[in-house]
């Protein structure tokens, strides 16, 4: 180690990379060294403060969310994305963001969008790919460059529709090798604003709690943010055509079609790529510009988690065979619970018969209710509650990936796919779900007393599907996994559970989740 007077030369000259100037410069400039210093320290705790902030935001308004995909495994047709922190991939890209009107306080920037191959004229999986890769990048600088004053809903819808816009050139001038196209649906929070945008025949669904009269609680809405576009039933979209030359038609089953000058047929009116549906644009000869890719945008302020449940967004198959409020009904009975409910809607899709070569994607977007007093929670109380143990019960059902696919209930290979594994799952959770609706828990510590017997149905489930040896406990220890470290939920079985387990209540079953050992539901017990 160096002496003090070497040790002091050298942090004076590691100086230079706070203000960029050496201290004996700094004196020799007449600035006061220990000013500098201070300037320095209150910067870091306004950026200390300003990151707590961002973290409370985050927790005031947080999503789960998931999405699955059916069909079609030798391709990717559909391609989704789910950004939780857009300001975080912001910063990353080292871009700016407004701070003003509805950007002020660093409001939470959350993203979700699904772009589909089979939305469009030519089908194919190029488009869909370009779009999900480019989209952060085009939407990030569209938003980078709103006026100062101008940080409203109608500039933000206008960021989303350039965004579409640029997708389309991006594809068609940049990208000369893709010939296919495809549909889109975006969901931009922003705090508690909703933008939404959606091109083609995805769907965006927004989930609303039915009305309640006197003690009857109405069937939840469900809300289409993009029915006024997409197919060529629409006057605008009709007027369109007609106007650049084309001409609308009766195809199979009444479908509204239209054809190019090559003779193709589609009844989508709007897409991004489909270069020989583009005219000019799409550098084809002979083609004429029959399709459009502009977005129809929506906003709406959002009340989380009371009258606004969710957002389902799905691919083109999937609003063929499962209606919209289908779509909301699922999402309402694995209320919280995304990956179950994406999968249940993509799975009602894929098993039709007019699906039978379709990709079937489903995006769920829960909207988790506010806990203001953990928010308010000091930091020693967060941190000791989350090093706190938990107590879980479980069933797993074991398929050919995972990582070892062999029931020892049963003595037999496993041979079935993780997707019948969660089928599987599904049934049981939608069951379990709905027993515990009917049980009436007390409250405070009774309520862990109480969770710690298995119901009649989980006992019965638990012996007939789950594949640990813990199914072979008798009484109130089936199932049972026993008391777990906050480090042995990470490690056993990932730190997306670990999180989602902590936020379990007592007698409260958690979300599909996949393991090295299979496929799991929990229950906490205490």
């Amino acid at each position: 180690m160096s002496g003090g007077g070497q040790s002091g030369q050298n942090f004076c000259a590691s100086n230079a990379g706070f203000s960029g100037t050496p201290l004996w410069k700094l004196k020799q400039q007449g600035a006061n060294p220990q000013k500098v210093f201070q300037d320095q320290e209150e910067a870091k705790q306004k950026a200390a403060q300003l990151a707590q902030e961002e973290e409370v935001a985050l927790a005031s308004f947080r999503v789960a969310v998931d999405a699955v995909t059916l069909g079609r495994p030798d391709t990717m047709l559909v391609r989704h994305l789910i950004v939780k922190d857009l300001r975080k991939v912001a910063a990353r890209s080292m871009i700016n963001l407004p701070t003003g009107g509805l950007f002020e306080n660093k409001a939470p920037l959350q993203l979700f969008a699904l772009f589909d191959g089979q939305s469009a004229a030519e089908l194919g999986p190029m488009a869909a790919e370009c779009c999900a890769k480019t989209l952060l990048a085009k939407l990030l600088r569209n938003m980078s460059v709103i006026p100062a004053g101008y940080e409203n809903a109608t500039f933000i819808r206008a960021c989303l529709k350039k965004a579409f816009e640029d997708l389309d050139k991006e594809v068609l001038r940049n990208q000369r090798s893709i010939t296919d196209g495809c549909g889109g649906a975006v969901a931009l929070l922003v705090g508690e604003k909703l933008f939404t945008a959606v091109c083609g025949q995805c769907e965006l669904v927004l989930v609303e709690a039915g009305p309640r009269k006197g003690s009857r609680q109405e069937p939840n809405v469900a809300v289409s943010m993009g029915a006024q576009q997409g197919n060529w039933g629409v006057a605008e979209d009709e007027k369109f055509l007609k106007d650049n030359g084309g001409m609308i038609f009766p195809g199979e089953g009444g479908k509204l079609m239209t054809s190019n000058p090559s003779g193709a047929i589609t009844a989508v009116s709007r897409s991004i790529g489909d270069r020989a549906w583009k005219g000019s644009m799409g550098g084809l000869p002979g083609s004429l510009k029959f399709l459009r890719s502009i977005p129809e945008t929506r906003s709406v302020d959002i009340s989380w988690a009371e009258k606004h449940l969710a957002l389902v967004m799905t691919s083109c198959p999937v609003g063929k065979a499962v209606s919209s409020s289908e779509a909301a009904v699922v999402a309402s009975e694995f209320d919280s619970k995304p990956r179950a409910a994406s999968g249940e809607i993509a799975s009602k899709a894929a098993s039709a018969p007019q699906n039978a070569n379709g990709q079937c994607t489903a995006l769920v977007v829960h909207f988790v209710p506010k806990d203001d007093k953990a928010i308010k929670e000091p930091a020693a109380k967060k941190a000791k509650k989350e090093a706190e143990s938990l107590r879980l019960r479980h069933i797993v059902v074991r398929h050919q990936e995972c990582g070892q696919p062999f029931d020892p209930v049963r003595n037999v290979a496993v041979t079935r796919s993780p997707m019948e594994a969660e089928a599987i799952l599904r049934r049981a959770l939608k069951e379990l779900v709905q027993e515990a609706k009917t049980i009436r828990l007390p409250a405070g510590k009774k309520a862990s007393m109480a969770a710690l017997q298995p119901t009649a149905r989980f006992t019965s489930l638990c012996k007939e599907i789950s594949e640990c040896s813990t199914a072979q406990k008798g009484g109130g220890m089936m199932g049972d996994l026993g008391w777990l470290q906050p480090d042995q939920l990470q490690k056993q079985f990932g730190p997306a559970f670990a999180e989602t387990a902590k936020n379990l209540q007592p007698g409260q079953w958690s979300d599909l989740s996949s393991s090295e050992m299979g496929i799991h539901i929990f229950q906490r017990i205490a």
